[in-house]
C-alpha cells in the first residue's frame, strides 16, 4: 500500500540525517581561551523574553536565564523556595484554609536584599505589580479563574495572596512572578495612555519583550533575529551563587539536521527538547557529547478548528484519530519509545485512566464514522458530503522540524489513503504561535505542536472552555459539543474543590473519559526529552518539570 512506501521514503531520508551527524567533523571545537561561553542551541526564535508572555519554549528555555519566581521547580521535580523564605506550609500557618467558607490565604515572606540587574531591591510591590498586569483581560493568558483573586501587601516583604476557592497547590505555584515596579510601572501606564490593546502596547517597548530589567543571573546583551540572543552575567545577581560561566548564547539553527551537525561537531554544548530521538543515537559516535532521554509530561497533539465543519463534529474528529497509525509512526520515526496518546494524562501518572476510549488504527471504522457524519466516497474515491464539497482537512506544522515534518507527511498519506484531502502548511514557529493559532477566522483544520503539561494535572486551565490554553485551541466558542459539555464543567469544578488526592484523581479519571469521547484535539504521541550536552559542560540536570537553566550556576564549562 502506499503508506508503507512514504514510511520507508522517511526512514531512509531519517538514515541520511544520522549519517550526517556521525561524519561530522571532530577538529571544529569551540575555542578555549577567553570568556567562558555557554553556546546552546535551539531551532525556534522567541517573540519576546518578558517572563510572563512567552509562549514558545524557546522562549521558556531562555527566560529560565534571566528571571528567577518566588517558587521553581528543581532537577528532583520538587518545587523549591527562590524568592521566598520558605514554602507556603499549613504547619507555619502560612497556608490557612477556611473549609468552611472554601478560601484560603496564602502568606509569602521575601527574602531581603535580593536585587533586580539594575541594582534596585525585589520587594512584594514587585509581585503586587506583575499580578496587576496579568489581571488586564487585554493579556493573552487572562483567566477570570486564575486562582489568586488578590494579593494584600503587609510590608515590603511580605504580603498575603487571597485565593477564589481552596487549591491544592499553593507550595508549587510557579505562575506568581514578579517584575521590578520602578520600571515597569511607568511604562505600563504609557502603555494605558495609548489606548486600544494595553498589552501590545506594552509588548512593543523594548525594555519589556527585548531587553527586560530581570532578577536572574544573566541578562540580555544582544539579540540578532534568525542568528542568536548572547546574555552576559547580572552584575547585581543575588538570588543564588554567582555562576561561573560568563556568557550564554543562544544560537537559532531552524534546520535540525544543521543543529545536529552543530552539536556532533563541539560548536554547540547543549540542546534541550529540539533533536529527535535518532540524533542523539547518532551522538554515540560522535566525541565528547552525552545524548540524554528524559521522561517528559509533553504531549504532541492536534490542535482542532472544532468550531466550524468538518471538525466541529465529534464523529470526523474520532475518525480522522481512528485514521492515524499512531504505532506505525512510533516505530518508524522514533523506534518505539515515543507511544500513542490516549489522554491528557500521561500513563506514568496514578490520575491516568487506562479505560479511556482508545482510537487504535482502523481504516474501516474511520470510514464508518465518517460516513456517520455524511462523508462518503465519490467518483474519484475522494470524500465528499451530500453536495460534493470535498472533506479537507489542512495540516500546518512548523517548518524546518524534521520530526513534525515527518510525522505531518505521514498523517497527509494515511488520511488520503481514505479519501482524505489534506495538505501540508509549514509555517515557522514565530508565525504558528503569533498569529496562526490566534487568528479563529483564519485557521483551518489541525496544528501540530506540543503542549508541556505539570505534575499537577490541572485541567481548568487547559479543558475548561475559556481559560487561557483552551482560548488557544478555540475550544471556549459556543457551536461544539466539547465548548457545551455540562459534564466537563462540572468535574472540573469538583476536580479543583477536592482536598483528598485520592478522590480527586477519580474526578479526573471521569473527566478523561469524557475528554477521550470528545476529542478537543487529537493526542498523538508523549515525547521523550532528548537533549545532548558536550562533555566540556558539567551541572545541568534535567528534569520534566524544572527549566533548563534552574541551576545554571552550579554549571562548569571546562
Amino acid at each position: 500500500m502506499k503508506r508503507y512506501s512514504v514510511w520507508i521514503a522517511i526512514l531512509i531520508f531519517s538514515l541520511v540525517i544520522v549519517g550526517c551527524v556521525a561524519a561530522a567533523p571532530a577538529d571544529e571545537m569551540m575555542e578555549e581561551e577567553g570568556p567562558k561561553v555557554l553556546v546552546v542551541g535551539t531551532s525556534q526564535e522567541p517573540e519576546n523574553v518578558f517572563v510572563m508572555w512567552g509562549s514558545t519554549r524557546t522562549g521558556s528555555d531562555i527566560m529560565s536565564f534571566m528571571w528567577r519566581k518566588p517558587i521553581s521547580f528543581g532537577g528532583d521535580n520538587q518545587p523549591f523556595a527562590e524568592i521566598l523564605e520558605s514554602l507556603p506550609s499549613q504547619a507555619d500557618g502560612t497556608w490557612v484554609v477556611d473549609e468552611e467558607a472554601g478560601t484560603m490565604q496564602v502568606t509569602y515572606n521575601f527574602r531581603q536584599g535580593l536585587k533586580w540587574s539594575d541594582g534596585e531591591e525585589i520587594t512584594v510591590h514587585d509581585l503586587a505589580m506583575a499580578f496587576e498586569i496579568t489581571s488586564d483581560p487585554d493579556y493573552i493568558y487572562y483567566s477570570e479563574a486564575f486562582p489568586v483573586e488578590s494579593i494584600e501587601i503587609v510590608d515590603d516583604y511580605t504580603a498575603i495572596l487571597h485565593y477564589r476557592g481552596i487549591n491544592l497547590f499553593p507550595d508549587q505555584e510557579v505562575r506568581t512572578h514578579v517584575i521590578p515596579e520602578h520600571v515597569y510601572r511607568p511604562l505600563w501606564e504609557e502603555a494605558k495612555a495609548k489606548g486600544g490593546n494595553v498589552w501590545e502596547n506594552f509588548g512593543n517597548m523594548e525594555q519589556v519583550s527585548i531587553n527586560p530589567v530581570v532578577n536572574g543571573p544573566f541578562m540580555a546583551s544582544e539579540w540578532v533575529p534568525g542568528s542568536h540572543i548572547r546574555l552576559v552575567r547580572n552584575p547585581h545577581f543575588n538570588v543564588g551563587e554567582e555562576p561561573s560561566i560568563d556568557e550564554v548564547l543562544y544560537r537559532i539553527i531552524p534546520d535540525l539536521n544543521s543543529l545536529a551537525v552543530s552539536v556532533a561537531s563541539g560548536q554547540v554544548h547543549l540542546t534541550d527538547g529540539w533533536l529527535s530521538l535518532e540524533q542523539a543515537n547518532a551522538m554515540n559516535s560522535a566525541p565528547d557529547v552525552d545524548p540524554l532521554f528524559v521522561p517528559a509530561l509533553w504531549l504532541e497533539h492536534a490542535t482542532i478548528q472544532v468550531n466550524r465543519p468538518p471538525l466541529s463534529d465529534k464523529y470526523v474528529r474520532q475518525a480522522v484519530l481512528t485514521a492515524i497509525d499512531r504505532e506505525a509512526i512510533n516505530e518508524a520515526l522514533f523506534n518505539g519509545q515515543q507511544p500513542p496518546a490516549h489522554s491528557w494524562i500521561n500513563s506514568s501518572h496514578p490520575a491516568y485512566n487506562p479505560d479511556v476510549r482508545q482510537y487504535n488504527y482502523d481504516p474501516d471504522e474511520a470510514l464508518r464514522l465518517l460516513a456517520e457524519a455524511g462523508y462518503t466516497p465519490n467518483a474519484d474515491g475522494q470524500l465528499a458530503d451530500s453536495d460534493g464539497n470535498l472533506l479537507e482537512i489542512p495540516i500546518t506544522t512548523i517548518s524546518g522540524d524534521r520530526t513534525r515534518e515527518q510525522v505531518a507527511a505521514l498523517v497527509q498519506a494515511q488520511w488520503q489513503e481514505i479519501g482524505i484531502t489534506a495538505e501540508v502548511n509549514p509555517v515557522s514557529a514565530r508565525l504558528l504561535f503569533s498569529e496562526t493559532l490566534f487568528d479563529p477566522p483564519n485557521f483551518e483544520g489541525i496544528a501540530i505542536w506540543r503542549w508541556v503539561f505539570s505534575a499537577r494535572v490541572e485541567p481548568r486551565s487547559w479543558w475548561y472552555p475559556g481559560q487561557p490554553a483552551a482560548q488557544l485551541d478555540q475550544l471556549f466558542a459556543e457551536g461544539n459539543t466539547w465548548a457545551e459539555n455540562e459534564q466537563n464543567k462540572e468535574l472540573i469544578d469538583m476536580i479543583d474543590a477536592e482536598l483528598d488526592q485520592e478522590k480527586r484523581y477519580a474526578l479526573l479519571r471521569e473527566q478523561q473519559a469524557i475528554w477521550a469521547e470528545e476529542l478537543p484535539v487529537l493526542p498523538i504521541y508523549w515525547h521523550v526529552r532528548v537533549a545532548t550536552v558536550n562533555t566540556a559542560l558539567q551541572g545541568y540536570q534535567p528534569a520534566d518539570q524544572a527549566m533548563v537553566g534552574w541551576n545554571v550556576e552550579e554549571w562548569v564549562l571546562e
